[in-house]
């Protein structure tokens, strides 16, 4: 990214109140601790920290600039003063945007968006330079940095969205304006701020608010509520999936070592062989729904399903690895009832001479539905047979009361980590998994 400070202050509505403005910018930062040249800092009022109190540290460290919601005397660099600093940064990031003539695909879902944004992004690279977000900076500060590492020669992008409260969808679609999008579920995930799954199905359909004429909206037609978008966004809607009444279909699906065969129809008629090296229907969705994507930006079906066999997991997402004569299942980054579901769908479809072990953690943002949704998971975990269940946390406590009496509960991960090495043995499967905020990798790293 290459902005002047005058240009950032006109797209961001405001005033330069010292320094030079012909400066150049490089790359937006919230982090102090990444402040060096050509970084323009912007400053976010927390719940218990504010930024603004770190300002003159970037400076100390080199940085360019920072944008500030009040006057601050001695800052010791330039200042753009701004009502908003988020609202700041969304708005240089439009207009930076706006400068590039490509196509961009919004990702946005309840779960699976990291993974599906991968798995999309590889099926580009048949016929494109792709720039895809990082990781999974998918929120109103996260989609706007995303949007700022776009370069000349990047021909192609995959954005990941994510939302959590009401209006943000319309804040981040404003920054990214997807010529094409992809929603791959309606979950409970952060239920808590938007009460109902109709709401956040509301939400999300604003990720089509600048789709233009031409473009598609692609769905999970096997969602109850998704393929119900069609008369509801101003884009035509495509679905994917397994049913009968998807345009893209899947048909004879196989896993065999970890990997997933199975025949893409395509509502063409021409139907492709397709590999991928991971292994879940869900899986099956996001490489059908990559495929469509690519077709519609005009790689061809075979070229996509060749580029969606080097496909790598992100990192802690149902990442499959033998330790200590474990396999361990590494699905530790987040976790929502339907993500477990699909976890727990996986820890099943592996082969393994011992038993099939479960470690829950707390699924957190669940609000009033968090009781019934935690034991919920447990009664599935016991429907699918799995063997034993280790539940961590305060909350996971329904999770294993909803499996049974067979289910052991453990208020921190210390107190699990040191049953499960004295209670694994070589060719049990493990699967670990929990919200960020229990931090679960640490028993990965453990066992």
């Amino acid at each position: 990214m290459r902005l002047t400070i005058n240009e950032i202050c006109t797209a961001a509505g405001g005033r330069l109140l010292c320094g030079d403005g012909a400066a150049e910018i490089t790359r937006f930062i919230t982090d102090s601790r990444e402040a060096g040249p050509g970084a323009m800092f912007v400053p976010i009022r927390g719940e218990h920290v504010d930024g603004h109190t770190y300002i003159p540290s970037v400076f100390e460290k080199g940085g360019a600039a920072s944008f500030t919601d009040h006057e601050i005397e001695g800052a010791g660099g330039p200042l753009v003063l701004v009502e908003d600093c988020r609202a700041a940064l969304q708005q240089a990031a439009a207009y930076y945007r706006s400068r590039f003539d490509l196509p961009v695909v919004g990702v946005t879902g309840s779960v699976g968006k990291t993974t599906a944004k991968e798995m999309i992004a590889q099926a580009l690279t048949a016929g494109f330079d792709v720039f895809k977000t990082d990781k999974n900076h998918n929120s109103q500060v996260g989609v706007p940095i995303t949007v700022c590492g776009l370069e000349e020669h990047h021909t192609a992008a995959v954005v990941e969205m994510g939302i959590s409260m009401p209006r943000e969808m319309e804040r981040i679609a404003a920054v990214a304006r997807p010529t094409c999008a992809v929603m791959t579920n309606i979950g409970v995930s952060h239920i808590e701020y938007l009460k109902t799954r109709e709401n956040i199905l509301h939400e999300k359909a604003h990720i089509a608010d600048y789709i233009p004429y031409g473009g598609v909206l692609f769905v999970n037609g096997d969602d109850d509520l998704l393929p119900t978008l069609e008369d509801a966004v101003p884009c035509q809607v495509v679905t994917y999936g397994l049913g009968e009444d998807c345009y893209w279909q899947a048909h004879d699906l196989r896993e065999m070592n970890g990997c997933t065969y199975f025949t893409c129809l395509a509502p063409q008629g021409w139907e492709v062989e397709t590999f991928v090296p991971a292994v879940g229907v869900h899986n099956v969705r996001n490489a059908l729904a990559a495929i469509a994507v690519a077709c519609h930006l005009g790689v061809g079906g075979e070229a996509a399903s060749d580029a969606i066999a080097a496909y790598e997991p992100p990192a802690m997402r149902q990442q499959i690895q033998e330790k200590n004569g474990l396999l361990i299942i590494d699905d530790t980054y987040n976790a929502s009832p339907d993500s477990v579901r699909t976890a727990l769908d996986v820890l099943c479809t592996r082969p393994c001479q011992g038993k099939r072990v479960a470690v829950l953690a707390d699924m957190l943002e669940l609000g009033t539905v968090s009781q019934e949704q935690h034991r919920a998971v447990g009664e599935y975990a016991q429907d699918k047979g799995i063997h034993e269940l280790v539940a961590v946390g305060p909350l996971a406590k329904d999770i294993a009361e909803g499996f049974g009496y067979l289910a052991r509960w453990f208020e921190t991960k210390e107190e699990a980590i040191a049953y499960l090495q004295c209670a694994l043995q070589p060719g049990d499967a493990v699967l670990v998994k929990g919200s960020r905020g229990m931090q679960m990798e640490e028993i990965v790293e453990k066992l």
